[in-house]
């Protein structure tokens, strides 16, 4: 059995709501064990003995759809490729820790796509792109910039969610966690990250 994370867009955030309780249920439904969830910017922490990611994150949308109606991006990605992905931030030397961002890209922009995201930043909002993870620090804070998730996807034409970098730390350590405890939704330092895609 390996550990996975999900990583769904989206939801709880303009008026999407889906209860982590709920989707807890939906993926013990769709035969996943030891499910935990972080927070309630979707994110979601299990075993499986399938290997298929594509599988999975179709699997999920689909199951999301029937509980809430609508379409939703998952990005499923194994505890390792998470662990990798916080191991350490590119841009970290730039300042404060809470303006350093995460987008997960669902496959590989185009070369051409990538150019014009580099080429049009400014000197408030840095990005560095590396093995389908865009690393942001926005300057001003997340919520004052107009690079958010929805550019990112717009200039690269890729689906994409974004978490703030203690988010993605502490998914990493609760992934290497899993199966120490009961299942269900829990907190860790740094709980209370305002949603963001």
């Amino acid at each position: 059995m390996a550990k996975y994370v999900a990583l769904i867009r989206g939801i709880n955030v303009g008026g999407i709501v889906l209860k982590m309780e709920d989707l807890k249920q939906l993926l013990e439904y769709i035969g996943y064990s030891k499910v935990r969830t972080y927070i309630q910017s979707g994110n979601a922490i299990f075993e499986t003995g399938e290997v298929n990611k594509r599988k999975m994150e179709a699997e999920i949308a689909q199951e999301i759809r029937n509980k809430i109606g609508r379409e939703v991006v998952v990005i499923v990605k194994t505890v390792e490729e998470i662990a990798r992905i916080a191991s350490a931030h590119p841009l970290a030397e730039l300042g404060d820790e809470q303006n350093l961002y995460v987008t997960v890209l669902s496959y590989d922009p185009a070369a051409p796509d990538v150019d014009i995201l580099m080429t049009t930043m400014n000197e408030i909002d840095r990005h560095e792109l590396a093995n389908r993870v865009v690393y942001s620090y926005y300057g001003q804070g997340y919520g004052n910039s107009k690079r958010s998730n929805n550019f990112l996807e717009k200039i690269l034409k890729v689906p994409a969610t974004t978490r703030n970098w203690a988010t993605m730390k502490t998914l990493a350590q609760m992934g290497f966690d899993l199966g120490e405890g009961a299942a269900g939704e829990i907190s860790y330092p740094g709980d209370g990250e305002r949603p963001v895609s």
